[in-house]
Formats: structure tokens, C-alpha cells, sequence
């Protein structure tokens, strides 16, 4: 797949069906493979952007999700965390849908146990920050196509073990609803938080986020965490 903007032609990075194996709540069904999704990493509309978006050490990605399910579970991305940033909290990140449906699934460990699981809807316009210490999940939910934009710290790696190993987040998402990973054990129930638009981002919900390129510090939460804690406090709240 590819995808033109600002006249230029990025190719995707292909995640394959068979890499999300580790992952399904239903493994024994996939049986074939084919694209489970398209991440367009380090797009951009021109070269003077680029240029300053790199020089904020930041990148600016696109990932196309097609309406697909596993068994009864609905396609997903494989699940990362962030590592370290500063003051013991890790890197944060910020979605934004383009097109179609997600749900953006969150989860805080500390220790070996699960604190906090929630899961944000979203639809086009919205935008969900990924708060630092939380392992992230998106979710295709419906019939139709998602595509959606992210803002991250460009300098480190995502660490999907933790996911690999559990085979999977806490809950899958299937045609019976929220059910359970049983490789947890005890969780706590899913909390539902609407996607809330901090006010530091100045961004209304029709406004698409690749704009905070003419004003990159307003995303300074991304790689300096613990200056923003009432933000993520907020973006938190049921």
C-alpha cells in the first residue's frame, strides 16, 4: 500500500496476520495470512517540515487498520510499551482518527499486576493521548477502514514483550464483547473514558493534529512527561 501527501509517495511497513499470532484471543483460527495493517512511518507534507520536525525530534506517522476479525476477535495492532523518558515515567504518544472507528485500549502495570485498564471510543476528529506508564492496544472495531495519525518521540523503541509473553492486552475485544486474557489473573474491570482535547494542545476536534507542526513545543509532553501530570490526570478521568 501506498499513500501520497504533499505530493510525495510513502510505501507502508506491513504488519502480516501471522505476526499477530502471539497475541489473539483466538490463534487457532487464523488461518491464513494477509495484511493486518500499514504503518506509514515518518510522513510528512515538505521537506521544511521535515527538517523541523527532526530537529524537535519527533515523528509524524499514519496507520491504515482494514475491518477484519480473527475468530470473533476484531483486528488490532500487536500492543507495545514505552520505555523511560524521565522521573521513572515513560514516553507518551498522541492518536488522532482520520477515518472510521477505534478503541484505543490502555493498560498500567505496576509490578506484575495490572492497575488500570481503560478503553477510549474514538471517531474522525478525535484525538487520544497515550499517558506515560500505559502499554497501548488499537482496535478496529467496525466494518469499515481506520485510519489515523500519531505524534511520538522519535528516538527509542517500543518494547512488545510484555504483550508477546501474555499473549495479548488484559481484555480482548471480540463479537460477544470485552471477555478476559486469563494469562493475567486478576484484573481490574475496564474503565470507559471519553476522548477529551487537552487545552494545551490549542486543537479543535475538526482540526487535524499534523497542524502542531508550525508550533512543535505544544508537543513537549511527549518526551517530558512529568511536566504535564494534571493533563494526564484529566485525559484519565471517567
Amino acid at each position: 500500500m501506498e499513500i501520497e501527501i504533499g505530493g510525495r509517495i510513502f510505501k507502508a511497513d506491513i504488519r502480516w496476520a501471522y505476526d499477530l499470532k502471539p497475541v489473539l484471543a483466538y490463534p487457532e483460527d487464523l488461518k491464513e495470512n494477509f495484511p493486518a495493517y500499514y504503518m506509514f512511518r515518518d510522513v510528512y507534507y515538505s521537506k521544511k517540515d521535515h527538517e523541523t520536525i527532526k530537529e524537535h525530534g519527533l515523528r509524524f506517522d499514519i496507520t491504515v487498520i482494514p475491518p477484519k476479525k480473527i475468530g470473533k476477535e476484531f483486528i488490532k495492532t500487536f500492543g507495545h510499551y514505552h520505555p523511560p523518558a524521565e522521573d521513572n515515567l515513560s514516553y507518551t504518544e498522541i492518536y488522532e482518527v482520520l477515518k472510521g472507528e477505534a478503541i484505543y485500549l490502555l493498560q498500567k502495570v505496576e509490578g506484575d499486576k495490572v492497575v488500570d485498564v481503560v478503553a477510549v471510543e474514538a471517531g474522525e476528529g478525535d484525538k487520544v493521548i497515550i499517558p506515560p506508564n500505559y502499554g497501548h492496544v488499537t482496535i478496529n472495531p467496525s466494518n469499515k477502514e481506520l485510519k489515523m495519525a500519531n505524534w511520538v518521540y522519535r528516538h527509542f523503541k517500543s518494547n512488545y514483550e510484555p504483550y508477546e509473553r501474555l499473549k495479548g492486552a488484559c481484555y480482548y475485544y471480540t463479537e460477544d464483547g470485552w471477555i478476559k486474557n486469563p494469562n493475567y489473573g486478576e484484573v481490574p474491570d475496564l474503565r470507559f473514558v471519553k476522548p477529551k482535547i487537552p487545552k494545551e494542545l490549542g486543537l479543535r476536534k475538526s482540526e487535524e493534529m499534523y497542524k502542531l507542526v508550525r508550533d512543535l513545543s505544544k508537543l513537549e509532553f511527549l518526551y517530558r512527561p512529568s511536566k504535564y501530570l494534571s493533563m494526564f490526570e484529566e485525559i484519565l478521568k471517567g
